[in-house]
Formats: C-alpha cells, sequence, structure tokens
C-alpha cells in the first residue's frame, strides 16, 4: 500500500512540475530569440557608402516618383546596411520592398499591380520581411513613406513631409513564434522581459501538492 501510495504522490508531483519546467525552457528560448535583433538600417541620401546597399531612388525626398538604381538616375538613394550579405535581389532569402510602374519616373504599390519589383535580399541572415504600416517596429527600417497603396507618390523617413504609410523592412534571424520559425511581427517585436509567472506557479503548485502527499502518507501509516 505505501509503495502504492508512494508512486501515486509522483506521478502527481511530476504532473505538477511540468509547467514549471516547460515554463523555464521557454524563457529561456524566448530571451535567447529576443536577443537576435534586426541590425538593419536605412536613409536617402545623394549616394550609397561602400558598407551599403542601394536600394531605389526617389525623384525627392518628398512627393516623389521612384526609379530603379539602374534605370534612373535620380539624385536620392534609399541606402540600408547592417545585415548581413544584404543585397537586392528577388530570388532566394528576399522580400519585395515596393512594386514600381517602370524603372523611372515611376509611381509605386505595396502590393502588386506594377510590373518592377524592388527587393531586399540576405545570404547570410535566416530571414528578410518587408511590409507598410503607420509605424515600423523596433526591430524593422524604415526605408521610405508612401502615399497609398498603389499609384502612389514616395518620400523618405525623416519625419517632415513624409507620408502616413511607411514602408519597413526586416533583415536577420528568424525567431521561434508559436513554433514556427518567422521573423518578428512588426507590431510585437517589442517581445517581453517580464518574468516567467506560469512557470513560478507550477512550481507553487508542486511544493503543496508534495506537502498534502506528505499529510497523506503520515495519516494513512497511523490508520494501518
Amino acid at each position: 500500500m505505501r509503495r502504492l501510495i508512494s508512486a501515486g504522490l509522483a506521478a502527481v508531483l511530476l504532473l505538477a512540475i511540468a509547467p514549471a519546467v516547460m515554463g523555464v525552457f521557454h524563457g529561456l528560448s524566448r530571451s535567447t530569440s529576443e536577443a537576435s535583433a534586426s541590425s538593419l538600417a536605412c536613409s536617402v541620401k545623394a549616394s550609397c557608402s561602400g558598407s551599403e546597399v542601394a536600394v531605389f531612388r526617389m525623384s525627392s525626398t518628398s512627393n516623389a516618383h521612384a526609379g530603379t538604381v539602374d534605370g534612373s538616375t535620380y539624385d536620392n538613394v534609399v541606402c540600408c546596411s547592417g545585415a548581413g550579405g544584404l543585397g537586392t535581389n528577388c530570388s532566394g532569402v528576399h522580400d519585395t520592398v515596393l512594386f514600381l510602374s517602370a524603372t523611372d519616373n515611376a509611381h509605386v504599390a505595396s502590393y502588386g499591380g506594377y510590373p518592377t519589383e524592388v527587393c531586399l535580399s540576405t545570404t547570410t541572415e535566416a530571414a528578410v520581411d518587408c511590409r507598410t504600416g503607420s509605424a515600423c517596429g523596433p526591430e524593422y527600417a524604415c526605408l521610405a513613406t508612401i502615399s497609398g497603396s498603389t499609384n502612389a507618390h514616395v518620400a523618405d523617413c525623416d519625419g517632415v513631409d513624409d507620408y502616413g504609410t511607411k514602408v519597413c523592412c526586416y533583415a536577420g534571424a528568424a525567431l521561434a513564434v508559436g513554433g514556427i520559425a518567422e521573423p518578428p511581427d512588426a507590431a510585437a517585436a517589442g517581445g517581453s522581459s517580464s518574468p516567467p509567472y506560469a512557470a513560478l506557479a507550477g512550481a507553487a503548485a508542486g511544493v503543496v501538492v508534495l506537502a498534502a502527499g506528505g499529510w497523506y502518507a503520515r495519516r494513512r501509516r497511523r490508520a494501518e
């Protein structure tokens, strides 16, 4: 009988502390993932330095048309750097920054409809993600602002005469979200550094179950 009670208590204790163990490992994994932030940085300037990649061109820094790097002679260039193996290939690990109506003197679109694709790519990082929104997440760089989702003009991101929609890109490690390797969402890229309360609660529950089990075993011994 005592062996049966002991085995039962061990099983109950294992079930009680399992959430705590899983919580600790989840916390460690999350902390490691959050440390792998994108180092991408972008700005609009007259020319890109040797460590930067030219993504596309603008006719001005506000209310502008766009052009590709090779197909246009516009003097305002969107330059990006920081992430490893950065390029503008529309293959491999990449994402589309914008669609242009032509290689020069072009309007832009964020979700297709135009024939010329402007991309950001990497040969050494795990993921590239570009999206549009009212703000860029903390791990995303702003490449440009646009007047709409299609037939749009472009501007830079300096806060002067910008448009309301930002073009934001991420290049870096793929983060595990819900068991699926994917880059961080722009709205939730900040993450959380709060303690693993679920793990602490599980450990507390295990202590309570262990104490109750000991009391029950003593009562059984007395009864026998």
